[in-house]
């Protein structure tokens, strides 16, 4: 057994049967040339044969207490493949509709937490001839960048490979340290963060007053209620979309932003859209909880092999703005003064600073009761820059990958974008029942970039 850490237990903690925490990818593959009408069933075949998973993966939740204790980690001694790889079939006409329609009713469903916590479904029956796979993963096992990372690392950029491994395989998953479970490690990991918490509460007070002095970050108690912000069930509405990535970047180059930017004030004009058509609109500006990577030095991993680590900041998303250059403005400053905070503070104080600014996502039943408790934030928006290069597994070239984030309980909408190959993947993904319509919600993101590429210069003509 393994003492999982507190973000890991909170996400084990917080998981009850009708609101899973997992996140997941649909990936689309185009056929190599050669491939004949059984290519979807081979690649499922061939994933079966990589029987080797890796450590991080093996492990499963435990609650020992009758369910009341702290959860542990437990490592199987074998993982049945046959249960974790799948192979199904898109229903109907085999639209692009009817696929996300069914990994809308996939991603619905909660892991098993009797086994290693994700699973891997290989699809069949496209009507434009390409094979999907969809891949689910726990929170407490993976965040949203850590997963594609193990999607991408499993690819090359080699259209001849002919010997890719699994996402789930040892060369593809960085190892994770092992946590000590020696008292005096704990005591000493709790004096060293002691030390940290005093030494960062000047920066602290400095950064985050002149931030709310200029309206560049969001404080936790600020954020206005809105239809997104409701208890959620099990049912999910899952819509995916790409554009060429460089509409964003001519979009950055002409305002003298970042493509980050551009792609927050894309969904903001989307939101502002989507709520005004429902006469929903706050008129106090929505805010965005935004995961936000520790470089940890710039390595690619960090200490013990670990993945780079990643916090969390609440910024506003200017949507009382009705000009999108100026919302753009705004928004871009917010993130400047984000990575200033980043850089001021060590890895393990960004934590803290993330914790407290979630905090008030523990008082999500209060708010039940209570309707003068605002939210933490409205949106989950992640942006995870992808490879430039085109990736291919066993000759089927990568043709989109599409995030499908976690919902949270009173976060009935969540928000992912990542480039690829020259492309902008987006996949959004909502409470069936409190987001209605979410193709119009897609709809609109498309419809806020025009008006962006309009207001800085850069709209084709």
């Amino acid at each position: 057994m393994q003492v999982m850490s507190l973000p890991e237990a909170l996400f084990v903690l917080l998981e009850t049967p009708s609101r899973p925490l997992h996140l997941g990818a649909l990936v689309l593959f185009e056929p190599p040339p050669e491939a004949g009408d059984d290519h979807a069933r081979r690649m499922y075949e061939i994933l079966l044969t990589h029987d080797e998973v890796a450590d991080p993966l093996r492990r499963r939740p435990v609650r020992t207490l009758r369910g009341a204790g702290y959860p542990l980690w437990s490592r199987p001694e074998n993982v049945d493949l046959g249960f974790h790889v799948r192979h199904t079939a898109v229903p109907g006409s085999g639209s692009m509709t009817d696929l996300l329609a069914l990994v809308s009713r996939i991603h619905g469903s909660p892991l098993d937490p009797l086994r290693p916590m994700w699973e891997v479904y290989v699809i069949e029956g496209l009507d434009d001839g390409r094979t999907a796979m969809y891949a689910k993963i726990h929170l407490s096992l993976a965040d949203g960048p850590a997963g594609l990372r193990l999607l991408h690392r499993s690819m090359s950029t080699d259209p001849e490979a002919c010997d890719c491994p699994a996402p789930w395989s040892p060369e593809v998953v960085a190892p994770r340290a092992r946590l000590s479970t020696l008292p005096t490690s704990w005591l000493r990991a709790g004096l060293r963060a002691g030390t940290e918490v005093f030494a960062m509460t000047p920066e602290i007070g400095r950064l985050v007053t002149d931030g709310v002095r200029r309206h560049r970050v969001a404080l936790p108690w600020q954020t206005p209620p809105t239809i997104f912000n409701v208890a959620v069930g099990r049912g999910r509405t899952f819509a995916a979309r790409s554009w060429q990535i460089e509409r964003l970047h001519a979009v950055a180059t002409a305002s003298g932003t970042t493509i980050d930017a551009a792609a927050l004030t894309m969904c903001a004009g989307g939101l502002r859209a989507y709520l005004s058509e429902r006469y929903a609109l706050p008129e106090s500006p929505l805010t965005a909880m935004l995961p936000v990577p520790m470089n940890l030095g710039g390595a690619a991993v960090g200490p013990g092999g670990r993945e780079p680590g990643v916090g969390a900041m609440v910024i506003g998303l200017a949507t009382d703005e009705p000009d999108p250059a100026v919302r753009l403005a705004r928004i871009a400053d917010s993130l400047v003064h984000t990575d200033r905070v980043v850089t001021a503070l060590s890895g393990t104080q960004f934590l803290m600073l993330s914790a407290l600014s979630l905090s008030p996502l523990a008082l999500e039943p209060v708010r039940r009761f209570v309707d003068e408790i605002p939210p933490p934030f409205n949106v989950l928006i992640s942006y995870l820059p992808g490879p430039a290069r085109t990736r291919y597994w066993n000759g089927a070239r990568l043709t989109g990958i599409y995030p499908v984030p976690a919902v949270l309980n009173g976060q009935a909408l969540g928000i992912t974008l990542t480039g690829n190959d020259g492309r902008l993947d987006l996949g959004v993904v909502g409470d069936r029942h409190a987001v209605p319509a979410l193709d119009r919600l897609v709809e609109l993101l498309e419809g806020a970039l025009s008006e962006l590429e309009s207001a800085v210069g850069t709209r084709p003509r």
